[in-house]
């Protein structure tokens, strides 16, 4: 390859400036053919670096191209050390990472600005195991030590705090140590056991036993009660006073549950049964029901399935408007249709329930049209009842199975917070190491 002034034969000054190694001149500007090839060399070297600095990322699918150099800038993470080696496919050439596609570009962006993003669509403890996986706040832990002057900087814990931190991962992580795993299962089985003695005191036979403060059955279920609301109560007092926010542990909705699951025990055990007093009581002993919702913090595939509806609200909301504009509408065809000629029809409002039934795929059988318009009004709706259900249902079993999938590959992430507060724990245990 040459230049354009060279292959035209134009002249061009001597470069004076420019050091031996670079080309020797001739006084009418041209360069020799042997130091012509030299060049040619050069060149070709400086057009083919970059290209061969340039790496290919493949994130599940999604392809992005950076140089090495920049990747390099933290050579403490993944893509910037040695270990970015292990994901490489020498058939394409490539990195390929079975990770969060929507959080890399945001991953990307920290090694090419320094600044780390947190993007709005992506729920933020998925972007977090993505920036642990990385090892992005590895980097920017040291990043923030440089900029104090310290090379590590470490918050010493008080002895309380060590000791709620291990309480409240015992508590809430099974996981993280085998009597942790025990604790998971002994809470599962008194919420079986709690619910099975709710369900028991109701059946014709056990009720009216259970009636007389005095008989034997009444005795046994209402130990039985009194431990799993004991065990209850503890595991919450325990969690509240160990949890690391107590301002979101007061504000969750599960610690909410936990209390109201209790709640009726202690209302029952200091109120005495009277008329005035009796209908409130039948609600409280309903509140025992929410004791079954325990069951969902001890379950990630419950606590997906949560998540999942939060975030489908707007197609929730969607599905009802068109259900209640649907059940309306037909209920009112029907109710015109049959009126007078249908003895099982006999308002709008009957009308509606018949709609319901019908839209839901059900058909109890109890109302059902009579008139031949009325039978014409009822394979409408069941036809339109199936449009109806699968489209919003279909986005939100597209929200589920992106959402697990997103779950599923940081699975082997699940446990990098305690091993970080492991290692916390070691630095305390050795002092803060400062570097001026």
């Amino acid at each position: 390859m040459t230049f354009p002034e060279h292959q035209s034969g134009q002249q061009s000054k001597p470069d004076l400036g420019s050091a031996a190694e670079h080309r020797e001149v001739f006084t009418d500007g041209r360069s020799t053919p042997k130091q012509q090839d030299r060049n040619n060399v050069h060149i070709d070297e400086f057009l083919e670096k970059p290209l061969k600095n340039r790496v290919k990322l493949n994130i599940c699918g999604l392809l992005f191209e950076t140089y090495k150099c920049t990747l390099q800038e933290y050579p403490q993470t993944l893509l910037g050390g040695s270990e970015l080696d292990n994901y490489y496919d020498p058939n394409k050439n490539e990195y390929f990472f079975d990770r969060n596609r929507e959080s890399f570009s945001y991953i990307l962006n920290f090694y090419q600005t320094g600044r780390l993003y947190a993007p709005s669509h992506v729920p933020p403890d998925i972007f977090e195991a993505e920036r642990e996986f990385y090892k992005i706040n590895l980097a920017l832990r040291q990043k923030t030590a440089a900029q104090n002057g310290t090379k590590k900087i470490v918050a010493k814990k008080s002895r309380w705090e060590k000791i709620a931190n291990k309480v409240w991962k015992f508590l809430n992580n099974p996981k993280s140590s085998k009597a942790a795993t025990v604790w998971a299962w002994l809470d599962i089985a008194f919420i079986m056991v709690s619910v099975t003695c709710l369900i028991v005191e109701t059946l014709p036979e056990i009720k009216l036993m259970v009636s007389d403060n005095s008989s034997r059955e009444y005795k046994i279920l209402f130990t039985l009660d009194t431990i799993c609301v004991g065990f209850f109560t503890f595991d919450l007092i325990a969690r509240g006073v160990t949890a690391p926010d107590k301002k979101g542990f007061l504000t969750s909705l599960m610690s909410w549950l936990d209390f109201l699951a209790i709640l009726p025990y202690f209302v029952l055990l200091f109120t005495k049964e009277s008329n005035n007093t009796i209908e409130i009581l039948r609600v409280l002993r309903l509140a025992r029901v929410l004791r079954v919702f325990k069951l969902v913090r001890r379950s990630k595939k419950l606590l997906l399935i949560a998540h999942v509806m939060k975030k489908s609200t707007s197609e929730l909301s969607l599905l009802v408007m068109v259900w209640l504009m649907a059940v309306v509408v037909f209920g009112s065809f029907l109710y015109y249709a049959e009126n007078g000629k249908n003895e099982n029809i006999t308002s709008i409002l009957g009308a509606c329930w018949w709609a319901v039934a019908t839209m839901s795929t059900v058909g109890y059988g109890d109302v059902y049209p009579k008139t031949t318009w009325g039978k014409v009004i009822g394979t409408v709706v069941v036809f339109l009842s199936m449009i109806f259900l699968a489209l919003p249902l279909t986005i939100i079993v597209s929200t589920f199975s992106k959402t697990y999938r997103a779950r599923k590959c940081l699975t082997a992430d699940d446990n990098t917070d305690e091993d970080d507060d492991d290692e916390e724990e070691k630095d305390d245990a050795n002092g803060p190491v400062s570097v001026t």
